[in-house]
C-alpha cells in the first residue's frame, strides 16, 4: 500500500521522518520498524568494465558529491514501513514506486521534494524504480532493490543481483536531451550490482559464498529492460518465490528467467565444492561492448 504527501518547496522534513534511522512503530502485536530515508534523483555515471565511463541518472543517498550506478539497496523486515522522501535535482519530472506495492502514478516536479510511503506486510524482494517516462528513466538506471527479510528464516547466508542492462547510445542521448525512439533499444553492456565479468567476485553481495549442504539464499531483481535468464553450473536452485509472492511448491531449475521488473528469491543448497560460473542464457549479455566474458557472470565458490 502507497501513500504519498506532497511537501511544498521552502518547507522542512515533516517531523516524524528520522534521516536514515528506524524508529519503532506497534502494529498489531508485532513491533515493526519505520526505515526513514532520503534519495536524491540526479545526474551520475557508471564505470564500466572496459574503462567506459557511461552518464546515467541515479537514486543517491547523497545531497552531493559523485552519484554511481548502482543504487543502494534497502533491507526492511517484514512488516516495516519504508518512508522515502524523494528530492528532484534533475531538469525533468521524476517519480518512485515499488513494483507490486505502489507508486505508479508519482511525480515529483524539478526542484521539488515529496514523501512516500510503502507498506510491506510480509517478506519477499522487490524492484523499486522510476515509474514517469517508462522505459526510459528505469532503462538509464533508476532502478533498485527493496529486501523484505523474514526474522524467523533460518538459511545460512543471502546475496543480492541487481540485473542492469545498460544503452550507450540511450544513455548518451538523455544527458545530451535527445528524444529517446523507444522502439529501438540495444543495450552493449549488463551488470549485476553494477559490476561485470571478473569483477563481480570482489563484491561479496554477488560472489556466492559457503560451504557444502549450506542454504544460501538469492535475491534476484531485474531492473533492465531486457529478459536475463539465469544459468547455473554445477548446481540446480529452487525458485522460493517470484515478484515478493512464495510459491507453495519451490521449483527445482538450472536456468531461471527473469523478465524485466520482476524478482526472484532462490535457494542453492551445494551438494558439491568447487567455482563455478552463473551467467546469463544470451550470449550478448555476457559481453561488454561485444567482448565477452566481460559481460553479466557471477561465480560461487563453495568449499567441502
Amino acid at each position: 500500500m502507497l501513500h504519498r504527501i506532497g511537501i511544498p518547496e521552502g518547507f522542512g522534513l515533516v517531523p516524524i521522518l528520522i534521516g536514515a534511522t528506524a524508529a519503532s512503530l506497534l502494529a498489531g502485536n508485532a513491533l515493526a520498524e519505520r526505515l526513514a530515508v532520503d534519495l536524491y534523483v540526479r545526474p551520475g555515471t557508471l564505470a564500466t568494465v572496459d574503462g567506459t565511463v557511461l552518464p546515467t541518472l541515479c537514486y543517491a543517498e547523497q545531497e552531493t558529491g559523485d552519484a554511481e550506478l548502482p543504487p543502494p539497496a534497502f533491507r526492511l523486515e517484514a512488516g516495516d514501513t519504508w518512508e522515502v522522501t524523494l528530492h528532484n535535482q534533475d531538469d525533468t519530472a521524476h517519480g518512485i514506486e515499488v513494483v507490486g506495492i505502489g507508486g505508479s502514478s508519482s511525480s515529483v516536479a524539478p526542484g521539488s521534494s515529496e514523501l512516500f510511503v510503502f507498506d510491506f506486510p510480509s517478506s519477499g524482494t522487490f524492484l523499486y524504480r522510476d515509474p514517469v517516462a517508462y522505459p526510459v528513466n528505469q532503462g538509464v538506471g533508476l532502478a533498485g532493490i527493496v529486501e523484505i527479510a523474514d526474522p524467523g528464516a533460518t538459511h545460512d547466508a543471502d546475496f543480492t543481483w541487481l540485473l542492469m542492462d545498460h544503452s550507450e547510445e540511450w544513455m548518451n542521448g538523455v544527458e545530451s536531451g535527445l528524444s529517446i525512439d523507444t522502439a529501438v533499444y540495444i543495450p552493449n553492456y549488463f551488470t549485476v550490482n553494477g559490476l561485470s565479468g571478473a569483477d563481480t567476485s570482489g563484491d561479496p553481495r554477488a560472489h556466492i559464498t559457503g560451504r557444502v549442504g549450506d542454504q544460501l539464499l538469492i535475491r534476484v531483481a531485474n531492473g533492465g529492460l531486457r529478459i536475463h535468464t539465469l544459468h547455473f553450473h554445477g548446481y540446480h536452485v529452487d525458485v522460493m518465490s517470484r515478484n515478493g509472492a512464495e510459491l507453495a511448491d519451490p521449483i527445482s531449475k538450472d536456468t531461471v528467467p527473469i523478465p524485466s521488473g520482476e524478482t526472484a528469491e532462490l535457494m542453492l543448497t551445494p551438494h558439491q565444492g568447487g567455482i563455478f560460473p552463473i551467467h546469463d542464457h544470451v550470449v550478448l549479455s555476457v559481453a561488454a561492448n561485444g567482448v565477452y566474458p566481460l559481460g553479466m557472470i557471477v561465480f560461487t565458490d563453495i568449499q567441502e
